[in-house]
Formats: structure tokens, C-alpha cells, sequence
């Protein structure tokens, strides 16, 4: 499962999700180094892990739509 860092109070994201939550975590310390002086930002921040699923890049119909798509079908095809 991809983890990705994220920033509370700069509402940061990682740029890509990352496999290992070590690769996270090393890009969290760089963006703490890099905006906030290596010190934890008072909004907090943190590596969570996401689903692989919620790309959010919308190029892809998840695997709900793909079943409800084929039910449909299947609906119109006996229908007729």
C-alpha cells in the first residue's frame, strides 16, 4: 500500500506516493529541513498510508463503476 507525507500547516502533500513508508518518511525530514527549519510545524504533519485506488487522477472508472457498468448491460441485454 503507497504512503505519502503530508503537512498540516503548509498543507503539503508528497509530490509521489511511495511504496516503502521509509521513502515517506525520508521525504517528510527533507520538507520539514527545507520549509520549516527541521523543526515539527505547529499544524502537524505526518506519513499516512492511501489506497492505490484513490489516484484521484480520473483517468480510470474504479472497480464500482466498471460493476455497475456491467450490470447495466447485462440488464439491457436481457431486456431486448
Amino acid at each position: 500500500m503507497p504512503h505519502e507525507y503530508w503537512c498540516g500547516q503548509c498543507k503539503a502533500v508528497s509530490p509521489e506516493r511511495r511504496e516503502r513508508r521509509a521513502d515517506a518518511e525520508d521525504e517528510l525530514v527533507a520538507h520539514r529541513r527545507r520549509e520549516h527549519g527541521g523543526l515539527r510545524p505547529e499544524g502537524g504533519d505526518g506519513v499516512r498510508h492511501v489506497h492505490a485506488e484513490a489516484r484521484g487522477d480520473g483517468v480510470l472508472p474504479n472497480g464500482w463503476l466498471w460493476a455497475l457498468l456491467f450490470l447495466i448491460a447485462l440488464i439491457l441485454w436481457f431486456k431486448l
